[in-house]
């Protein structure tokens, strides 16, 4: 499982089945374990705030949902990293990936847990997901829109559940933060968030009238993001082109390399191999 670096930030690079295998064996470990769903919003968020870059490299899969993540890492690393077999296979969608695993974990018969949403949109979203996978061990199911003092007995309940995936749907990466924070009270298992997870799934289920409501409200939020996406992308090219120009991946590498008293491997121009040098003795 290549672990490759974006401006700094981690990404695993495999292919569906290796990922769903890893996350499997990610949520048998004894102590909680996340994953990140990395998406240009997401990484540029991160370069700006230092808490987030950490709570990233700092997840123990990090798996990318946008083209422009790939696009990135073929910009930024060797030509070599395209041959890659993941590389070959589509970028999974948000939701996308939350269907596959969804599927995943009820064949192989773990038990999940849905937290996000409204109250009418979680009874959609139960509805639905009892529909389209007999036999999912769906142990719980939650909404967020809650008092902050009923926080406490909602992790404290999750806790003894216990669940081998905690699926949350909240905003992101307001989200990466609140569950950084709740590690502790969590139990062994897999956490992801999937921001419109419950919308997707749930929606069809309930009132036109509310179905409407939500739909115009995203649109409405679509609109008001659109001038910041498009600062997002120019910045994201940007900083893609100064890490190219800077080989700043690379020295990132060698800082590491320093860190941990080890020689960084210097290219052998007459062998055209990497060698490293070695004290005289």
């Amino acid at each position: 499982m290549p672990r490759l670096k974006l401006l700094g930030v981690n990404v695993d690079i495999m292919e569906e089945d290796e990922m769903m295998h890893e996350i499997y064996r990610l949520s048998k470990l004894d102590h909680p374990t996340r994953i990140i769903l990395l998406d240009k919003r997401l990484l540029m968020s991160a370069k700006f705030h230092k808490e987030l870059f950490t709570i990233i490299n700092s997840a123990d899969l990090v798996i990318p949902v946008s083209k422009s993540i790939r696009h990135g890492l073929n910009f930024l690393s060797k030509k070599t990293y395209s041959i890659l077999p993941a590389y070959r296979q589509p970028i999974l969608s948000h939701f996308s990936f939350a269907i596959h695993l969804l599927s995943y974990f009820t064949e192989i018969g773990q038990s999940i847990y849905l937290l996000g949403g409204t109250k009418k949109l979680m009874k959609g979203a139960e509805k639905n997901v009892k529909d389209s996978y007999p036999g999912i061990k769906l142990m719980g199911i939650y909404h967020t829109k809650y008092k902050k003092d009923f926080e406490q007995k909602l992790l404290t309940s999750i806790y003894k559940i216990a669940p081998n995936l905690l699926l949350i749907s909240k905003k992101s990466p307001k989200a990466e933060y609140w569950l950084s924070k709740q590690k502790s009270k969590l139990p062994n298992g897999v956490s992801v968030i999937i921001e419109d997870f419950i919308y997707e799934i749930g929606e069809k289920v309930i009132k036109p009238t509310d179905r409407l409501r939500y739909s115009i409200g995203k649109k409405i939020k679509s609109f008001f993001a659109f001038p910041f996406a498009v600062i997002r992308h120019f910045l994201f090219t940007l900083y893609l082109i100064n890490y190219k120009i800077f080989n700043l991946e690379n020295k990132v590498k060698k800082e590491k390399y320093k860190k941990e008293k080890i020689k960084f491997p210097k290219e052998d121009k007459n062998k055209k191999i990497s060698v490293i040098n070695k004290k005289k003795k």
